[in-house]
């Protein structure tokens, strides 16, 4: 309130933070009548404050629960591909044993009977030397032509018979019900011989194949709950791959090359993760989703069943409820990235 009644007070009363301008002489009942007008608008302006305070908190609030929804979401969906992945594997291990059992006798039979085979042509064979000389050398030139064939075919056979063996005891293997108790177990250690067994077992064939291999071993993991004789395979299985990409990357390039292998553990908040990687001939894109897939394989026949990287992935994710992905680049490198997780395995720290 003032005396003042030009405009530029007016304008500058107001600019200086007046809510309103009244100039004498003045009525009181209007003077009363702005201060309720401002009253109330303060009181609706505080009012809109809080609602406005009250909606950013219910918002934040709702992406909070949408988030903790959407990460609950995709654990279901997770733990729900887990249980559709282990019913698949339980069914398939079902079938596959019953189909390696009906096998095994049958074909234990062929075995037999080829090594029976092969010992009666041998035994012909001596006795044909003894009595060469009594036989016309047509004939005789037949009768050693078959008995050397008769021979070479049940060798043959026995050759092909311990192959399909050594395919139904993998089958049988993957199969298993393993009802072995998980125990606390240096998960740095089954790594380290895993290493050790598969890298020996492949210069038993190969005497010239030689690697480089780098560890990086995480030593706060401590002891996890582990049934070790079967993640050890896993990682032997995964070790082997690697080696025979290896070998067949130097088979290739036809020049000098020096093979990695690189083998990493990492303690995560609630898992543990492993990494095994090599620098061979990675994993082309249209047949890096069947690598897991029971009998598929890239190597020529004799040389693998086809059921090792199943058998891991049986191992990993339905036994020990962990995550096994592959990271690639065909003529580079391929990666096997492993995850156990804590809450499901244990830990004794």
């Amino acid at each position: 309130m003032t005396a003042l009644t030009d405009t530029v007070d007016k304008v500058k009363g107001l600019s200086i933070g007046a809510v309103d301008y009244i100039t004498k002489p003045f009525q009181q009942d209007e003077v009363l009548a702005r201060v309720r007008i401002h009253l109330q608008l303060r009181h609706l302006t505080r009012t809109l404050d809080q609602q406005n305070a009250r909606l950013k908190k219910e918002v934040a609030e709702r992406a909070a629960a949408e988030t903790r929804l959407s990460k609950t979401f995709q654990q279901l969906k997770e733990a729900q591909e887990q249980i559709i992945a282990t019913e698949k594997l339980a069914y398939l291990g079902t079938l596959t044993a019953g189909v390696a059992h009906e096998l095994r006798n049958p074909l234990n039979f062929v075995n037999n009977y080829a090594e029976g085979s092969m010992e009666l042509a041998e035994e012909l064979i001596e006795e044909f030397k003894m009595q060469l000389e009594h036989i016309e050398t047509t004939t005789a030139s037949y009768i050693k032509e078959t008995l050397t064939e008769l021979r070479d075919n049940s060798l043959a056979i026995k050759r092909h018979g311990q192959r399909a063996e050594g395919i139904i005891q993998s089958m049988m293997q993957h199969a298993r019900t393993d009802s072995t108790q998980l125990q606390l177990t240096d998960l740095n250690t089954v790594l380290a011989q895993a290493i050790q067994l598969a890298y020996h077992s492949v210069r038993a064939k190969n005497h010239h194949f030689n690697v480089t291999i780098k560890t990086d071993y995480d030593d706060s993991i401590g002891q996890l709950e582990l049934v070790s004789s079967d993640i050890s395979r896993a990682f032997i299985n995964i070790i082997e791959n690697a080696c025979y990409a290896l070998q067949s990357k130097q088979k290739n390039i036809g020049e000098p090359f020096t093979a990695m292998l690189w083998v990493k553990t990492l303690r995560l908040s609630d898992s543990v993760e492993i990494r095994i990687g090599d620098n061979g001939t990675g994993i082309p894109p249209e047949i890096k989703e069947k690598i897991f897939h029971p009998f598929f394989t890239t190597k020529p026949t004799g040389e693998g069943t086809g059921l090792g990287l199943s058998l891991t992935y049986d191992i990993i994710i339905g036994q020990h409820r962990g995550k096994l992905n592959v990271d690639t680049e065909l003529g580079a490198y391929t990666e096997f990235i492993i995850c156990l997780p804590f809450n499901n395995l244990g830990s004794s720290n």
